[in-house]
């Protein structure tokens, strides 16, 4: 049985492995293949692309540890 494109939801909860390389081949397709079609999930990954450049410079020592470590749980999410 051949499965649909996925579902923004499903995207949305894959954009950091998508951005990782961490998908399978055939997952990071659909991905893709979605994100091309779907305005809205794209402009969200363009949103996580330009947070990730922003904040890209924050290591330990330049932000206080109880900061950085609410910022990482909130992206792990």
């Amino acid at each position: 049985m051949e499965q649909g494109p996925p579902e923004c939801d499903e995207v949305l909860a894959s954009l950091t492995d998508y951005l990782d390389d961490a998908l399978t081949p055939g997952r990071h397709e659909g991905v893709t293949a979605h994100l091309g079609a779907c305005p809205g999930c794209a402009a969200w990954l363009a949103q996580l692309r330009a947070t990730i450049a922003a904040l890209g410079c924050l290591r330990d020592g330049v932000v206080p540890p109880p900061v950085l470590t609410a910022l990482r749980e909130s992206f792990s999410r």
